[in-house]
């Protein structure tokens, strides 16, 4: 009797009859290539934790592609391919809309996506058709050129178009006046995919040349504002990092966290604050509340936030925190758990936390939200005595049977 389990791709189209009889177990697989046969041979073997499964018949030649981060696919790529393939990719996928859907049909036996994907609309239809999509899909138009990058429209971006383009963009910012004679040669249509940003003024003679304007997500930065910054992903903000703004109008693409003490006056260094989502502690917001933009999210915390989304061990606490894990927190046994009790003030779990069996009760009187594990480490080395005598493999990459 034995286990498969902590594979990134498990094919097990051609397992034989007497491996198959052994495995009791399949478990922490990203994905999971079967056939109508190993779905036979492997009718007794529960399958646990199965990111997703693709059904591919043992007499067809396919070759496996795993990826993780960002791909682009374009049609010298497809060209390059002597076999069909099933894609695996966990990030962001781009295709290229010089791919037809019979090029794409021949080339891809299936796919599957976990996080973001960008095609063309005329490839919508057969992409679905062949796989699953977990996370954002954008459809740009088959004849735009697509820009994946946040992109500013500027005198300078614009020169290097060509003249009457068709452009898609995830977002666009055009927060700067630009020449409209070489806006009205060079930009014939506009696609927005997710955000609009702009300054007031432009609206009018911008509008006309974007595509279902009135149905973009937009944001129209008022005309006095004389110092926009722009962040693209999550940042922090203390006392020390907000020195780099002077009566800024701040977007960031993401979260910030932001912790600063009652002596500062916030709008002296960001007169306004877009984001997705805020968190900070009560006293943090009292001081910025008024130059937030009201469509954002707000999370109150307590105490300074310490996230983890690895691997932690905590064997010291030496000020009041809220904490959030989303990996694998470890409880250290030399953890002074009074002042733990003290100092923590609340723990938000998504993933699995270890802590010591004389020590649980403590910690999970902290967890506000648990929507992960928490083990005694007795359970754990129990577990892993248990599993090492019945791996049969683990922690591959990519495993073929």
């Amino acid at each position: 009797m034995a286990k498969i389990m902590n594979i990134g791709a498990l094919d097990v189209r051609n397992i034989n009859e007497n491996l198959a009889q052994k495995v009791t177990e399949i478990a922490n697989i990203g994905v999971l290539i079967e056939s109508d046969t190993s779905q036979v041979l492997l009718k007794d073997a529960s399958k646990m934790n199965i990111g997703s499964t693709v059904k591919v018949e043992r007499n067809v030649d396919v070759k496996i592609i795993v990826q993780n981060g960002k791909m682009e696919i374009d049609r010298d790529y497809f060209e390059g391919l002597l076999n069909p393939v099933v894609i695996l990719l966990n990030g962001s996928l781009t295709i290229d809309n010089d791919i037809d859907v019979k090029l794409f049909d021949e080339k891809v036996y299936s796919i599957i996506v976990n996080g973001e994907l960008n095609c063309p609309k005329k490839l919508v239809g057969v992409i679905q058709s062949k796989g699953i999509v977990n996370g954002r899909f954008f459809k740009y138009n088959s004849d735009y050129g697509f820009f994946d990058n946040n992109v500013n429209l500027t005198n300078k971006f614009l020169r290097s178009l060509n003249s009457d383009s068709k452009l898609a963009f995830k977002q666009l910012f055009l927060i700067e006046k630009v020449d409209m004679n070489l806006f009205k040669e060079r930009i014939s249509n506009i696609q927005i995919l997710d955000k609009l940003i702009l300054i007031d003024g432009v609206e009018d003679e911008i509008s006309k040349y974007i595509d279902k304007y009135y149905a973009v997500d937009k944001f129209i930065v008022p005309k006095e504002v004389k110092n926009l910054k722009y962040a693209d992903d999550d940042i922090s903000i203390n006392n020390s990092s907000i020195k780099k703004y002077n009566h800024a109008f701040l977007y960031v693409d993401g979260n910030v966290e932001v912790f600063l003490k009652d002596s500062l006056t916030f709008s002296e260094y960001i007169e306004y604050l877009i984001c997705d989502k805020i968190i900070c502690n009560k006293e943090t917001y009292e001081i910025i509340k008024d130059n937030v933009d009201e469509g954002v999210e707000v999370e109150i915390i307590e105490g300074k936030l310490l996230e983890n989304s690895g691997k932690m061990i905590l064997s010291d606490t030496l000020e009041e925190v809220t904490i959030r894990n989303e990996g694998k927190l470890i409880l250290d046994e030399k953890l002074d758990y009074e002042k733990f009790n003290e100092n923590v003030i609340d723990i938000i779990n998504y993933g699995l936390i270890e802590v010591p069996e004389d020590k649980i009760s403590i910690v999970k009187n902290k967890v506000k939200k648990n929507y992960g594990k928490i083990r005694t480490k007795e359970e754990m080395e129990v577990k892993d005595d248990e599993t090492d005598e019945e791996i049969l493999y683990a922690n591959v990459g990519e495993l073929k049977l």
